[in-house]
């Protein structure tokens, strides 16, 4: 991640339109069912993790002690494997606490990546690589880099194999919110992705530069250009091709919900009123639009509402604003390096200076084993969380 960090950051004619045949939004609402009704109980969030202490995601500080934690393809994990930037999805009860603290007991947590494959380039001045193909883009302070890479992008060698996270945005490109590496010899390598060049006689098609080979493997239903897939392939091409080995639809459906929360890139667009947000559909027909004007393909929002059919039935989309993100640590201090103003929280390295305010104590008091909370926003390279506040507990 960069300077801007880490922030932390809303129901009802989509259906009825989508029956009355509105051809640009049909696309859009696929698969949408159901009746307009105010969802189920309890909530879900999906977006990026921006802090632990319990988790943090989409501005919810969610208690997850008791927390069921599932990877992509539903093994049980430890929370330990939660990393600042991962993406995931979180099930829980109600929201509770203040509209400026909203707090709320994860019941599930599910992280999953986009891509996992050798870096074929990496253009420092463009902050870009490339990785399997797919175009993936560094953005100042809300791309967060594992620990070991220390100089964040500039760390990431040639050839290696890493772990991307993220968001995709305009022309298949993927917005990284957090890279880290993948040792060892991998079984397989992964991507997600938007199909095009489908080839039904082939059985071809491209995500990003990659041409891919289905042959024997069952595709999706609806299987067309422009359907975002996940799948695993072969590690190494055959004429170019490279075989998929498992082949998936690569958008879950939304769970009904009374109140669901959405942060990522708008993927389908067919008006500010109707479009999808990493996949998954959007009625925003009765919702309050911030910045109206920024709501857009390949725009960066947030958007709240209940979900029920499989469709976020919004009252509330608000643009990102671009600005710096938010982070937050609590926990136990793991290292401690007072000459460099640094300590190391929750596997992330925290510097704090001048214009850190400290509550409860000061820079003397931050050794090894005592309990804190940082407040802050991601350095600009992605490796530390600059503090802004820090309490000692």
């Amino acid at each position: 991640m960069s300077p801007d960090t880490l922030q932390l950051s809303w129901r009802a004619r989509l259906c009825r339109w989508a029956a009355a045949g509105v051809a640009a939004w049909a696309a859009v609402v696929a698969g949408c069912g159901g009746g307009v009704g105010v969802g189920g109980t309890g909530a879900y969030a999906s977006g990026p993790v921006t802090g632990f202490g319990s988790i943090f995601v989409n501005g919810i500080e969610f208690e997850d002690r008791n927390a069921q934690v599932e990877d992509e393809s539903g093994a049980s994990r430890s929370r330990d494997a939660l990393r600042l930037g991962m993406l995931v999805e979180v099930e829980s009860g109600p929201i509770g606490g203040t509209s400026s603290a909203p707090t709320a007991t994860a019941t599930r947590i599910r992280f999953a990546s986009e891509l996992v494959g050798p870096v074929q380039s990496v253009d420092l001045a463009g902050s870009s690589l490339t990785v399997l193909g797919q175009t993936v883009l560094v953005a100042s302070g809300r791309t967060a880099f594992d620990a070991s890479y220390t100089e964040g992008l500039a760390s990431v060698a040639l050839g290696g194999n890493v772990e991307v996270y993220g968001f995709y945005g305009l022309n298949g490109r993927l917005i990284a919110t957090r890279i880290e590496p993948r040792g060892g010899t991998l079984a397989a390598f992964k991507l997600r992705g938007a199909v095009s060049g489908l080839d039904l006689g082939a059985r071809t098609f491209r995500l990003g530069a990659l041409t891919l080979d289905y042959d024997g493997v069952v595709p999706p239903t609806g299987l067309r250009d422009g359907l975002i897939v996940r799948v695993t392939i072969a590690t190494t091409a055959v004429g170019g091709r490279w075989k998929v080995l498992t082949f998936e639809d690569g958008v879950r459906r939304l769970p009904d919900r009374g109140d669901a929360r959405l942060r990522g890139t708008i993927t389908a667009f067919a008006t500010t009123r109707s479009f999808s947000i990493n996949g998954q559909p959007v009625d925003a027909s009765t919702a309050t639009l911030e910045n109206e004007s920024g709501i857009a393909l390949g725009a960066r929002v947030e958007a709240e509402g209940a979900a029920s059919g499989g469709v976020l039935r919004a009252t509330r989309v608000k643009v990102d604003d671009g600005g710096a993100e938010v982070g937050e640590l609590r926990g136990t201090i793991e290292a401690s390096f007072p000459a460099l103003q640094t300590f190391v929280l929750r596997g992330v390295r925290v510097t704090y200076g001048v214009n850190t305010e400290f509550q409860d104590g000061s820079a003397a008091d931050l050794n090894v084993g005592r309990e804190v909370e940082a407040r802050g926003v991601l350095s600009a390279d992605g490796t530390r969380l600059l503090a802004t506040r820090i309490r000692i507990r």
